[in-house]
């Protein structure tokens, strides 16, 4: 159905002298040609985009006036798939409604409810399940594959050559699992996972995927004790898969997570070997103390703390495992005894959580209350020996958005954001800037070396043009970060994040930072209340260095990506004081481009207001974004209204 990279600059180089290379309207050049799909799409569905392909799910109440059945079951209710050809813009709009896509290789991938689409795929049981569909440019048609596990809305992870997902079907042999992966030369062939030897039948949920493995879930259901903690009622027990490895099996680490979305995270050791980090549960674990201290030769808090131990039994606390040796029978999941929440890391030889105050029952930073959320962490050798030093905890702005929730891994160092209006309680050492008004101020800290210090100034004092210092008229660094918006992780050594100007402009003789010099002056407005796009790396010294533009994104939403050498970022007309789609007033949010390591910037198209990153990528040959009609004032998929989201496309 065919339906050589140029010297570091201060950041007055960085970003006063980075200037506006032209504003224009919704038009690309060169590789970056924008192409427009004909259908609305929903702000709420996902777009996929890998190698050549994108698949878009096309809304049939948003396409035309009056809405389109695009898949014929008589409703205009549901979202259908597009498969477009990044390269040669070939379009195919497969008439089926889904949830979501996947695309493996050449291989695309369905997950349909056939109440939705009104089709019976397996021809069991009515049209009442939840089904896996594929569809090729080879194949030219959509056809089933297997019947998806009922729980909940199933994931789907692609990983090298396979895709890996739950099937409906029970296992039948003593070690078998509902576990199947699809190889891309052969995409309609499951192929069974089976668990460790002797392990028994699992049911898994796949969870997560990060760099290769695969985070599961094994559910008791009332049957099954696969914590050993004497119940049946556990939803979340931990298992891991090497997905790397199609001959892998399903191992379980006996120990019970909160619920399918608890933080976990994998750095990669070595072939089909991973440091892994993820937060037990105490109730799922029996209702035991995991944070006793009785239960370590270390202590866990501080040394105000240790004589009002944590006593209940109801937190997340950070466990690690080494992946190889976990797998080969000669380790077990090591408890560290913090507790966590939200958040999970892993760099070289440690492990990091953001640990609740209120849950270590400890004022861990010593600001007279235990309202705040601190970054902890402990290095992955025995005894465990947990960073205590008060002096070293600061409050988190856990709730900052970007989805790093105020602490990311850059660099092998943690680059954290904190609040002093969290941290201050009057103390002056926690006005880590000086200044009188308290902002969220950038820092970073290297946990493996000697007495480590949080670094909230960025600048090389042998270099003063080095870095990331503002300087004033008279010469004056004024050398603190502030920001409202930070990438949930490091792409290519590069930290997305905006730079507030209110930080600096507290100095009377810093101006506004939205004024571009080098590519000649533009004018935009006088104002030190706007964010600008930035891409931290570590540089000499070490120093933390905000190389970016000086245009104003959307604080809250700025959805900094990074891909192709290039930093995308979502830029507010009405903070930039500029009209860049050309529609006649500076309202809208536009994508714009700019290269890593050069002044190129580049505004692309009128954005969305969506909360997300501005564009979706693979950050191989291309990427998509959704673009607001109403905001750019233009029909764009000529349905005769103004009123949709589009998906636009482009390649590198």
């Amino acid at each position: 159905m065919s339906v050589a990279r140029p010297p570091v600059r201060s950041l007055v180089a960085s970003l006063l002298l980075l200037a506006l290379a032209g504003c224009g309207s919704d038009s690309g050049g060169g590789g970056f040609e924008l192409r427009t799909t004909d259908r609305a799409a929903s702000p709420s569905a996902a777009i996929e985009v890998k190698g050549q392909w994108m698949v878009y799910l096309a809304s049939e109440g948003f396409t035309g006036p009056v809405g389109t059945d695009l898949n014929g079951d008589g409703d205009t209710l549901d979202e259908v798939a597009v498969v477009v050809n990044l390269s040669s813009t070939d379009t195919d709009e497969l008439g089926v409604a889904a949830d979501r896509a996947v695309v493996q290789g050449n291989e695309i991938y369905l997950v349909v409810d056939e109440a939705e689409d009104g089709t019976d795929w397996n021809g069991v049981n009515g049209a009442t399940d939840l089904v896996l569909l594929h569809w090729s440019n080879t194949a030219g048609v959509v056809a089933f594959v297997d019947t998806l596990g009922s729980g909940g809305s199933p994931l789907l992870f692609a990983v090298e050559d396979r895709l890996y997902y739950e099937s409906d079907t029970s296992p039948v042999g003593p070690d078998d699992t509902s576990l199947r992966y699809l190889a891309n030369a052969a995409p309609l062939v499951p192929v069974l996972i089976e668990s460790a030897v002797g392990a028994g039948q699992f049911e898994p949920e796949l969870l997560a995927e990060d760099d290769g493995l695969l985070f599961l879930g094994l559910d008791e259901d009332g049957v099954s004790d696969f914590n050993g903690d004497g119940d049946q009622g556990d939803q979340h027990v931990l298992a891991l898969l090497d997905g790397t490895d199609p001959a892998a099996r399903v191992l379980n680490t006996e120990l019970a997570m909160i619920d399918g979305s608890a933080p976990v995270a994998a750095l990669v050791l070595g072939a089909s070997d991973w440091l892994v980090a993820f937060l037990v549960d105490e109730l799922g674990q029996g209702g035991v103390n995991l944070n006793d201290q009785a239960l370590f030769s270390q202590p866990l808090l501080p040394e105000a703390c240790l004589g009002t131990p944590d006593l209940d039994t109801d937190d997340q606390v950070l466990h690690y495992l080494d992946f190889s040796d976990f797998a080969a029978g000669t380790t077990t999941p090591v408890n560290t005894g913090l507790v966590g929440s939200d958040r999970v890391l892993a760099l070289t030889n440690f492990v990091v959580t953001i640990a609740s105050e209120s849950d270590s029952n400890c004022d861990l930073n010593a600001d007279g209350d235990t309202s705040d959320d601190i970054a902890r962490w402990v290095r992955t050798t025995l005894p465990v020996t947990p960073d205590r030093d008060a002096n070293r905890m600061h409050a988190l702005a856990s709730a900052l958005p970007g989805g790093a929730r105020g602490l990311a891994v850059l660099d092998n160092r943690l680059v954290g954001v904190i609040d002093e209006v969290q941290d201050n309680n009057g103390d002056a050492p926690h006005n880590h800037d000086g200044k009188l008004i308290d902002h969220q101020l950038v820092a970073w800290i290297d946990p493996a070396v000697s007495n480590p210090t949080w670094r909230f100034t960025h600048q090389n004092s042998g270099n003063p043009n080095f870095g990331t210092g503002v300087f004033d008229d008279d010469g004056d660094s004024e050398p603190f970060a502030g920001t409202s918006w930070m990438a949930p992780e490091a792409v290519d050594g590069r930290l997305g994040l905006t730079f507030l100007e209110e930080v600096p402009g507290t100095n009377p003789d810093v101006g506004s930072l939205n004024t571009n010099l080098d590519c000649s002056l533009v004018a935009k407005d006088t104002d030190k209340t706007d964010g600008l796009p930035v891409w931290a790396d570590f540089e000499t010294g070490p120093t933390l260095d905000f190389d970016g533009v000086g245009y104003a994104v959307d604080k809250i939403n700025a959805g900094i990506e990074i891909a192709g050498a290039f930093a995308f970022f979502r830029v507010s007309e009405v903070d930039d004081n500029r009209d860049y789609n050309n529609d006649g007033v500076a309202n809208d949010v536009v994508l714009m481009r700019n290269p890593l390591t050069t002044c190129g910037p580049v505004p692309m198209a009128t954005s969305s207001a969506v909360a997300s990153q501005v564009i979706v990528t693979d950050r191989d040959r291309g990427a998509a974004f959704l673009s607001s009609e109403t905001q750019a004032g233009v029909d764009f998929n000529g349905d005769g209204d103004t009123n949709d989201l589009v998906v636009r496309y482009f390649l590198f």
